[in-house]
């Protein structure tokens, strides 16, 4: 999907340098990112928050499938736990995006 990868891109040049390495959410390695999916991608209402996707080394976010422990206490260290609850119950709403509300996310992350 389009929007995929423009918020994947988009995601990578917010938490890396001009030459794509960053600093892994999750354990701190420096090197390339992914983006890597707190509550997983598969729940649409979360799959497009900023506040749920970050920078992750491939083996966080592959191997250890997301390493939730880890990227929940970071993400209530830098948003604060009402945040990691809010996102980690979204997961259970359902959502269906407009096509308009989608085509604006294109725009936003083009």
């Amino acid at each position: 999907m389009k929007l995929d990868r423009l918020f994947s891109a988009w995601i990578r040049r917010r938490d890396c340098n001009d030459r794509g390495i960053g600093v892994c959410y999750t354990c701190g390695h420096v090197t390339e990112l992914e983006a890597g999916h707190f509550v997983p991608r598969q729940h649409a209402g979360t799959r497009w928050d900023e506040r749920n996707v970050h920078g992750q080394c491939s083996y966080c976010n592959r191997w250890q499938h997301g390493n939730a422990y880890a990227y929940g206490k970071r993400l209530a260290v830098d948003y604060g736990q009402a945040v990691v609850d809010e996102l980690w119950a979204s997961k259970r709403q359902a959502v269906k995006w407009s096509r308009s509300d989608l085509e604006a996310m294109i725009v936003k992350y083009s």
